[in-house]
Order: C-alpha cells, then sequence, then structure tokens
C-alpha cells in the first residue's frame, strides 16, 4: 500500500508543481519576448523555481494520495476485511505514515539544501541573462535599458553588427554616474561576460558634485553586472543554508533582518513535519469515523479542512515569528501536537457505537 500511495504522491507533485511553475515562470517571459533569451532557457530557470514549491507542495500531495488510497480502499470494503483478520487502526495507517515519513526526508532534502543552491544559481544566471542578452539584441535607434543602473543607446547597426553612435549611461554601486560616447563599438563575449569595445570617444564620470571627462580612442566597457563579494554580498534567505540562517553574522543587513533569517531557519526544520501531521490527522478522521455510504463525503472534507487549517496557520507563525520570536516554539507545536494527538488516537482501541438489530428494534 505504501508504493501506491508514494506513486500516487509523485503525480500529484508533478501536476501541482507543474500548475505552480507554469504561474511562476510569466515573469521569465520578458526575458524571451523583449530580451532574446532561448525559450529552451524558460525549462532551466523553471527547475530552478522546483525546490521551492516542491517543499510546500510535497507534503500536501501525499496527504491527497493517503486520502484517496484509503478512502478507496473504504468504499470497497477492503478495510472492512483488514479489521476482521484482526488489524487495529494503527496498523492499518502505518503504510500512509511510513509514505509521510519518506516524504519529510525528500522535503527536508529540498529545503535544506536543493533551495538554496538553486535559489543562487537562479539569481546569478538572471543577472548574467539580463546583461549578456539585452546588450546583444541592442535595438538601434532606441534606449535599452539592459538593466536597472545601465541604458545603452546605438544610431544604427551595420551588417557586420558594429554599433555606430553609442551612447552608454550607467550608475556604479559607489554612486558615480557614468557616461560614455563614442562613433563606434561592437559587442563581444569574454570569460567574464559580454562586453562592448569602443572607438573614438569620451568618458564623463559624475564623482561626487565633480565632472571628470576623458577623451579615449579605445576603452572596454563591461555589460555584466558586478558582482559583489565578501561582507557586502548579501543573500536572500532563499539562498542561504540553515547554518547561515540560524546563526546571522553582524553585517547590515544581516542585523535589520535577524528576526526574518531566523524564523526562515526555523520554518524549513519545521514545515517538512508536517507531511506526518496532515497523514496522521487525515487517517484519524477516515479510521475512526464509522463508515456510512450515506455520508462518506464528510470525513474527507473534514480531513482536508484540518490540512488546510495546519498549512495556514503554519505560514502565518512562519511570517510572525521574525518581528516575535516568542512563537518559534509555537512553530514547532502546532506541527508535532496534532501528530502525537494523531498517533494516540490511531493507537487507541476502537470505539464504535453497536447499531441495534432489526429484533432487539421489534421489541422496543
Amino acid at each position: 500500500m505504501t508504493s501506491q500511495i508514494l506513486t500516487v504522491a509523485i503525480v500529484a507533485s508533478v501536476i501541482l508543481c507543474t500548475a505552480v511553475v507554469l504561474q511562476q515562470s510569466i515573469r521569465f517571459i520578458d526575458l524571451i519576448v523583449n530580451r532574446g533569451l532561448p525559450a529552451s532557457d524558460l525549462a532551466y530557470l523553471s527547475l530552478l523555481i522546483t525546490p521551492r514549491i516542491l517543499s510546500v507542495v510535497l507534503p500536501v500531495a501525499v496527504f491527497g494520495a493517503t486520502i484517496f488510497t484509503y478512502h478507496r480502499m473504504q468504499t470497497g470494503s477492503e478495510l472492512v476485511i483488514l479489521r476482521s483478520a484482526g488489524m487495529n487502526s494503527f496498523r492499518l495507517a502505518k503504510p500512509g505514515l511510513i509514505a509521510a515519513v519518506i516524504c519529510t526526508f525528500f522535503s527536508y532534502f529540498f529545503a535544506l539544501y536543493l533551495m538554496p543552491v538553486s535559489s543562487q544559481e537562479l539569481r546569478t544566471y538572471l543577472s548574467t541573462a539580463r546583461s549578456e542578452i539585452g546588450a546583444i539584441l541592442i535595438k538601434e535607434g532606441q534606449f535599452n535599458a539592459i538593466r536597472d543602473d545601465l541604458t545603452i543607446y546605438a544610431r544604427r547597426r551595420e551588417e557586420n553588427g558594429d554599433l555606430i553612435g553609442l551612447i552608454i549611461h550607467s550608475e556604479q554601486s559607489n554612486g558615480d554616474q557614468v557616461t560614455v560616447i563614442a562613433q563606434r563599438g561592437a559587442v563581444v563575449n569574454s570569460p567574464t561576460g559580454a562586453r562592448i569595445l569602443l572607438a573614438n570617444g569620451r568618458q564623463q564620470t559624475l564623482s561626487q558634485g565633480e565632472l571628470h571627462d576623458i577623451e579615449f580612442e579605445e576603452y572596454v566597457f563591461d555589460l555584466v553586472e558586478e558582482q559583489q563579494t565578501g561582507p557586502e554580498l548579501w543573500q536572500q534567505p532563499r539562498e542561504r543554508f540553515l547554518p547561515d540562517l540560524l546563526s546571522p553574522s553582524n553585517s547590515p543587513g544581516d542585523v535589520a533582518y535577524r528576526g526574518e533569517l531566523i524564523a526562515e531557519g526555523h520554518g524549513r526544520l519545521a514545515q517538512p513535519l508536517l507531511a506526518i501531521a496532515y497523514v496522521a490527522a487525515g487517517l484519524v478522521i477516515l479510521l475512526k469515523t464509522e463508515f456510512s455510504r450515506q455520508s462518506n463525503a464528510k470525513p474527507i472534507l473534514a480531513a482536508v479542512a484540518i490540512m488546510v487549517g495546519l498549512l495556514v496557520v503554519n505560514l502565518g507563525l512562519i511570517s510572525s515569528a521574525g518581528k516575535y520570536a516568542v512563537l518559534i516554539p509555537v512553530m514547532y507545536g502546532m506541527v508535532v501536537a496534532p501528530t502525537v494527538v494523531a498517533l494516540y488516537l490511531l493507537a487507541r482501541p476502537q470505539q464504535f457505537k453497536r447499531r441495534a438489530k432489526p429484533s432487539e428494534l421489534q421489541e422496543i
């Protein structure tokens, strides 16, 4: 039965993840339509955002797979036969709980390793793509915004690809504004990224209110956004591994967002455990409720309501724990407590009310 649950969970995960990835991929359309990113790279970008989505989707998928499998066995009277063979509720729930534990291990792998790795790669890839691809497809006679701090104008493009009448304006990280005017230029690739080789022009730099003007015969302008390193780099929470989240540094960014970073770290530890809580709570509803063909949808709706409630509360606690650290233990409690209560109820002997026999009803 465990293999059946896992198979259904994988199919459900693929469907849910594909739907969410397609919705998230809309923000990449600009790179394909306006900046010339190859459509084949959309699959790679979608793959990079998949781990973050799977860490949330997988527990929900295994819950749905468990409810579907057990409900099908219930309507087919298979659970009644197994009970008649002497199996109690806990033994019946064992395959579903095993599937939930397997799902939890995979969720931890996605949340603790694949998500930060893929998020870092996504950030680097998008930064490079916006600069390099946008520069290669400079449209003549227009101001081309390569990125937020870089704009390029070319009067025309010759057949060999050379750009005539160039104006380049960029804003440096230190606040300086640089404007380069050149008669001719050409976009070339280098090991460090795309560059423009400029000829016969001048560079004007506005620094701290002073204008510096330099003429040149040849000049190389880097188009790839300068990557910060060392203490100046501030990584987003989703780009960090667990130790960096639970023990933020003393950098200005980490100090300002210390609460959010710590809450994100504890959220990654608590959220995968929701798979066990979902499944255990759902199995209690299905296995401890007397089956009736007239109202067989009520237990399913109750199980789904509990799952949605746990998910909403968990997401709310992760969001609020960044401001109120006292909610971090509550975050774990909202995952562990339902699991413990559900396992206790599953292990407790079944106590259904005995229905009166027809002969007893006649006597009454």
